[in-house]
């Protein structure tokens, strides 16, 4: 996170929710610095692949000298980009956030815009990456042959792949926040990902409340610090 990049995200935000997000007109101030990202979840990524970005776009932290407090009266929104419908599946089983995320239904991928976040094991591999390349740039035709025929963006999204790329703000309390990091940040068996996107938020979350996620932040040096 830098300075700044919350007013950069401006645009994006109002085009998913223009009724909500007028109130980030103004860059939130007094953010820390954070780190670099740890972990770069594509390495080869093809013309139409999306890149991973993580950005604070504010958070509340009381007054309280009890973590345990903090824990529940504490909250932060994020902004995600560059990541799939697959990985917002997972997201949105947290149910105890609220979520604004990019439609389908009044984005017109016809017109360009098109992403795809690809699996490190696809990339990795020739022949598994000229499979999907084909199904994207199928599915890419279908759906523009069916926008051609009049079909509405709504109906037409029904051939989208789950490799999409998305975008959506999540605000959570500092304990959904917890259980979120739990299980998707500092377990191994969580999905790719979710994963470096939650380590992500682990990163920025332990930059402004280190009080509240110091166990999460040990776990997470202890399994995947280089």
């Amino acid at each position: 996170f830098r300075q700044g990049e919350a007013h950069e995200a401006i645009p994006i935000l109002k085009r998913i929710a223009p009724k909500v997000f007028d109130e980030f007109d103004v860059p939130p101030a007094d953010l820390p610095a954070l780190p670099a990202p740890a972990v770069d979840p594509v390495a080869l990524r093809p013309a139409y692949a999306a890149p991973m970005r993580v950005t604070l776009l504010g958070f509340t932290q009381p007054q309280l000298d009890d973590p345990a407090l903090a824990l529940h009266h504490g909250s932060a929104t994020f902004f995600y980009e560059g990541i799939s419908r697959t990985c917002t599946h997972q997201l949105v089983r947290h149910r105890l956030a609220s979520f604004s995320q990019e439609s389908q239904r009044y984005v017109d991928l016809s017109k360009g815009g098109w992403q795809a976040v690809i699996p490190q094991a696809v990339a990795d591999n020739p022949e598994a990456m000229a499979v999907m390349a084909a199904f994207w740039q199928d599915a890419e035709d279908r759906y523009a042959q069916l926008r051609g025929l009049g079909i509405r963006k709504e109906d037409a999204r029904f051939l989208l792949p789950n490799a999409a790329e998305t975008r959506i703000v999540t605000t959570m309390n500092f304990a959904a926040w917890s259980h979120f990091l739990w299980l998707r940040a500092v377990d191994k068996a969580a999905q790719w990902e979710i994963r470096a996107m939650g380590q992500r938020t682990l990163e920025m979350l332990y930059a402004v409340a280190p009080a509240v996620f110091q166990e999460h932040w040990d776990v997470y040096q202890a399994r995947f610090a280089q």
